[in-house]
């Protein structure tokens, strides 16, 4: 009876206490239930993210090998992206490398170790700009960037299918050891006798102390393209090429001949590969551009 009574006197205390036994009870188990839910979440959510992982590995590496031939122009196709990404290219993997989101460009470049960054043409006019400013500095003659630089852009909007047969021609004078260099002469140096490039040219202007030469006798390296190929009466495409040569031509001698690059012009076959080569180059030269994770 003692118990009974015990029980009776203590009914809603312990009513109390196995209500707060069954709600810890619950709350326990929901805990639990919410953290083995939310585990298998976390798992399945894992799970896609590899397939996904897997499924773009698998798309970028079908893309090198359908492209294999013409993986070089990559880096090309970086900058096409940037600029125009709506534009359809002559060169291929350019189009087809547009075509692609851009978690897979990425892992495109990943696979090949070619850096993924993005650049705006306010950037490549700036850039533009301060190479102008450099060829005034260092002389080297008349200005053909005019109209912003209208016509390196025409090479791509213009003559973007028309081909280069060479890329580099050897149409100036190797000045420490040209004999049509006097150094006795009023006369500014100004005929070429064909045997080496213009960067090759351009490097002798710049340095004309360590070939014993004296600057103020040779023709600017502007001046002397524009005399040597009639540009004040060629076509337009020929005016093209030549703006990209010499842009070409005077970021590797500020680099310090090609240092860096990782681009061979040999590649180049068309208008459109040099344009966006010329691009790269000033990216490059004058820090345009920013690299993306």
């Amino acid at each position: 009876m003692w118990l009974y009574d015990w029980i009776v006197e203590r009914a809603v205390i312990l009513g109390i206490a196995i209500d707060s036994i069954a709600c810890i009870v619950t709350v326990a188990l929901s805990i639990a239930i919410y953290k083995l839910e939310r585990r298998h979440e976390k798992e399945r959510e894992e799970g896609e993210r590899r397939a996904e992982e897997l499924a773009r590995f698998e798309a970028a590496k079908t893309f090198l090998i359908d492209n294999d031939e013409e993986l070089e122009y990559l880096s090309l196709a970086q900058v096409a992206n940037n600029l125009f990404p709506k534009r359809k290219h002559c060169r291929k993997v350019i189009t087809r490398y547009l075509r692609c989101d851009k978690q897979l460009q990425q892992e495109i470049l990943r696979q090949v170790n070619v850096p993924f960054f993005r650049v705006s043409m306010t950037e490549i006019q700036s850039a533009l700009e301060k190479l102008q400013v450099d060829l005034v500095d260092c002389g080297f003659g008349r200005c053909f960037l005019y109209d912003e630089g209208k016509y390196l852009h025409r090479a791509l909007m213009r003559w973007a299918k028309s081909p280069i047969d060479e890329v580099n021609p050897y149409k100036f004078a190797d000045l420490k050891n040209s004999e049509l260099y006097d150094e006795q002469s009023e006369i500014s140096w100004r005929f070429s006798d064909g045997n080496t490039t213009l960067s090759s040219y351009m490097w002798d202007y710049l340095h004309p102390e360590e070939v014993g030469l004296d600057r103020s006798k040779i023709a600017p390296p502007v001046d002397m393209v524009f005399q040597q190929c009639h540009l004040d009466k060629c076509d337009e495409k020929e005016m093209t090429f030549w703006a990209m040569r010499i842009i070409i031509d005077f970021c590797y001698n500020i680099m310090g001949l090609k240092n860096g690059m990782k681009v061979d012009e040999s590649i180049i076959q068309t208008q459109e590969d040099m344009y966006y080569y010329t691009l790269l180059l000033l990216c490059e030269t004058y820090a345009v551009g920013r690299e993306e994770k």
